[in-house]
């Protein structure tokens, strides 16, 4: 079985998966899922996509084609989600992290990355976990070890499960549209079925899209409690990802950058939160998790 650590702060519950992906197995608050848990069998083989929430990094989402394109060069990456032929949520999700410190209710793990064919240029990845009472804090920092700069961003990829009577509620300005080949096409005005300024039933919303001008609050309420999340300046974009196709989970992703920022970037596309981090340079991502019960606000 693989290795896992549990965090333990009054009713809440974390376990994490270091080897796999450094991932969250089940964040359960008040004998409550707060987060898809992942089954025992997922944790034993190492299925991160089945797991509760993993990290994103160097960058989030999709690179074209697996190609990435920088100031000086282009770079020819894996394609490392088959059958798509692009380059997907980086690298952190798919190798195994360091336990630097675990304590009861908090733990911080490390991936120190090569260049690779994954990735081509070296940096060191840190997550630290905290846990409370009625909530959880992840962190996730980026430092360039290269000689070179690099392209660079982060994210989270939580699921939570959809029960009947869950309602969201934030706001966010614009919408890339997508194509067949799941890379954007288009930024729009946020249709109105993805409006959710007001709370609105996610059960029948069927989204793969990312999000711009988000407020960086999301509010996701059930009938016996609400979870919020809030992410820092960095993670200024949104993913939100609900297939409905049996699968009852909607992921909201809080990203420092759109989906294939960096080559629209090179293309000339504005406003894509495509970053380049000098060398020793660090970025960082923050998002916390808060749970509310019912008669609180």
């Amino acid at each position: 079985m693989t290795a896992t650590l549990e965090l333990i702060a009054g009713p809440s519950r974390l376990v994490i998966a270091p080897a796999v992906g450094g991932a969250l197995v089940r964040h359960r608050w008040r004998d409550i899922d707060i987060l898809r848990p992942a089954p025992d069998e997922a944790v034993r083989d190492g299925r991160v996509r089945l797991m509760a929430c993993y990290p994103l990094v160097p960058y989030s989402n999709r690179i074209a084609h697996a190609k990435l394109k920088t100031a000086d060069r282009e770079y020819s990456l894996r394609p490392n989600f088959p059958p798509e032929p692009h380059a997907i949520h980086g690298v952190g999700w798919q190798r195994a992290w360091q336990v630097l410190s675990s304590h009861k209710d908090e733990a911080v793990l490390a991936l120190d990355h090569a260049p690779d064919p994954d990735w081509p240029f070296a940096f060191r990845a840190e997550q630290s976990f905290k846990l409370e009472p009625d909530a959880l804090s992840l962190t996730l920092s980026l430092t360039n070890r290269d000689s070179r700069a690099m392209p660079a961003g982060l994210g989270f990829h939580p699921f939570f499960p959809i029960r009947p009577g869950l309602h969201l509620q934030t706001r966010w300005s614009g919408m890339w549209e997508m194509g067949e080949d799941k890379l954007p096409t288009r930024h729009v005005a946020t249709p109105t079925e993805s409006d959710f300024s007001v709370p609105r039933p996610v059960d029948r919303w069927k989204i793969d899209n990312v999000f711009t001008g988000w407020e960086r609050v999301a509010r996701l309420e059930h009938d016996g409690h609400t979870v919020v999340l809030t992410a820092n300046e960095v993670l200024s974009r949104v993913v939100c990802f609900a297939p409905r196709d049996g699968r009852d989970f909607v992921a909201i992703e809080p990203v420092s950058h759109v989906i294939n920022a960096f080559n629209m970037d090179m293309d000339g596309v504005k406003d894509t939160g495509a970053l380049t981090l000098p060398p020793g340079a660090t970025l960082t991502g923050s998002l916390r998790i808060a749970m509310i019960g019912r008669g609180h606000r």
